[in-house]
C-alpha cells in the first residue's frame, strides 16, 4: 500500500487531508508544491492558504529548506531525495531542474504565494476595491481596535434602549425579563462574534419576508397569537366548562399526587385571571422540568365516573399541546427580539467601521 502522504503530495490529485497536529500535514503540503514546481508549473501560480501567519512562515521555512538544500546535494543524494516524494528523475536536464528550483523560487516576482486567508484576502480587495464596494485605501482592525467598537456598539445599543427607541427597548426588556442579563450579553456577544457569518446567511434567507413570521414558521408557532394569548385562551376555555370543577371533587379519592393536582385545578378554576389559571393548571400537570406529571387514576375510581375520567385525560392532552404551542411562542418570540437587538449591534458597529474606512477580519472574507 503507498505512503497516503505521497499520495496526498500529488499535484495530479485533488486531495483532502486531515490529520493530528505534528503528524506531517505542513511536510505534505512542503512537498507537493516541490512537485509542482517539478512539473514546470510556473511559481507565481502557486497559491497556498494558512489559518495562521504562523503555519505560513513553517511552511515557506520548510519549503525553501528543502529546495536549499536540493540544490547542493550529490547526484545520488538528490534522487533518492526526489523519489522519497513520490517524484521521479528522468534524466540529467531533471537533475539540473531540481537544483534550479530554489534560484526559481527565489527570482519568482513577489515570491511564492503562501499566505493567510485574511492577506489573501485583503490583497485582492487592495485590487478590486471598486468591485467589492469596499473603501479604496480601507484599513485592517486589528483584534483589540474590533473589540473596543464592538463594545462601544453594545453601549450604544442599550443607550438608545433606554431613551426612547421603542423597538430596541421592547426587545432588550423582553429578552432581560424573560431571560437574564447574562443571556442578553451572550447574545450581543453572538451577534459579532466567530460565528456571524451564519447569521449573515440566515438574515440574507430572510430577504424581504417579514422577520416575526419567518421565526414563528420556523418554530412551529402559531402566526397569529403569541404565548400569552394561547395561555389565556386556555385557561379562559377551562374555567367556562363546569364539568372541571365538577372533575376536581371527583379526583380527591384519587392517589396522594393526583388528589394534590386536583386541589391545585381547583384553585385554578377559581382564579378571576385566564393567565393566572393556566399558571396554576401548568403547576398542577407540569413538573418544575416542563415535563407531564404521573397523576395515576385506579381503575376503580375510573369505572365510577367514566366521563370524568375521560374527561380528565383529555384535559392532560390538551394542556399538553396548549404548553407546546405557548412554549414555540415563547421560543419564537425571544429569538425575534435577539434578532431585533444582533441588527442594532451590527448596524451601530458597521456605521462605526465605515467611519473609519475600516474592515475586520470577517470583513475581509466575506468581501472577497
Amino acid at each position: 500500500m503507498s505512503d497516503p502522504s505521497i499520495t496526498a503530495a500529488d499535484p495530479k490529485q485533488s486531495a483532502w487531508v486531515a490529520a493530528n497536529a505534528g503528524a506531517g500535514k505542513t511536510y505534505t503540503l512542503a512537498n507537493r508544491v516541490t512537485r509542482l514546481l517539478l512539473d514546470d508549473t510556473d511559481p507565481e501560480k502557486i497559491l497556498c492558504l494558512t489559518y495562521t501567519k504562523a503555519a505560513a512562515a513553517e511552511m515557506q521555512a520548510r519549503l525553501f529548506k528543502q529546495l536549499g538544500e536540493w540544490s547542493m546535494l550529490p547526484n545520488k543524494v538528490l534522487e533518492q531525495n526526489v523519489r522519497a516524494i513520490g517524484a521521479d528523475l528522468g534524466g540529467p536536464e531533471d537533475m539540473k531542474k531540481a537544483r534550479r528550483l530554489f534560484a526559481k523560487a527565489l527570482e519568482t516576482p513577489g515570491g511564492l504565494k503562501i499566505l493567510t486567508i485574511h492577506a489573501f484576502c485583503q490583497n485582492l480587495l487592495s485590487r478590486f476595491p471598486l468591485e467589492a464596494g469596499v473603501p479604496a485605501a480601507f484599513t485592517v482592525l486589528d483584534d483589540q481596535t474590533a473589540r473596543e467598537l464592538i463594545t462601544e456598539a453594545r453601549a450604544r445599543v442599550l443607550e438608545r434602549a433606554g431613551s426612547g427607541d421603542a423597538p430596541r427597548a421592547a426587545a432588550v426588556g423582553h429578552l432581560v425579563t424573560q431571560t437574564s442579563e447574562q443571556t442578553l450579553n451572550s447574545i450581543l456577544d453572538a451577534a459579532l462574534g466567530s460565528d456571524r457569518r451564519k447569521l449573515d446567511r440566515f438574515l440574507e434567507q430572510l430577504a424581504e419576508e417579514d422577520t416575526a413570521l419567518a421565526v414563528r414558521r420556523a418554530h412551529g408557532a402559531d402566526e397569529e397569537r403569541d404565548a400569552a394569548a394561547i395561555a389565556t385562551a386556555f385557561g379562559a376555555a377551562f374555567k367556562s366548562d363546569p364539568r372541571m370543577l365538577e372533575m376536581c371533587e371527583w379526583l380527591h379519592g384519587a392517589a396522594k399526587n393526583t388528589a394534590k393536582a386536583a386541589a391545585q385545578l381547583a384553585a385554578a378554576y377559581a382564579m378571576s385571571s385566564p393567565l393566572d389559571a393556566y399558571a396554576e393548571i401548568r403547576e398542577a400537570l407540569f413538573t418544575d422540568a416542563g415535563a407531564s406529571r404521573k397523576l395515576p387514576v385506579s381503575p376503580a375510581l375510573a369505572a365510577m365516573q367514566p366521563e370524568l375520567a375521560e374527561a380528565f385525560t383529555r384535559l392532560q392532552s390538551d394542556f399538553a399541546d396548549a404548553e407546546n404551542a405557548r412554549r414555540a411562542a415563547h421560543a419564537a418570540s425571544l429569538v425575534e427580539a435577539a434578532i431585533v437587538v444582533a441588527r442594532a449591534m451590527r448596524e451601530e458597529y458597521a456605521r462605526a467601521k465605515k467611519a473609519r474606512g475600516a474592515l475586520d477580519y470577517d470583513d475581509l472574507i466575506n468581501e472577497t
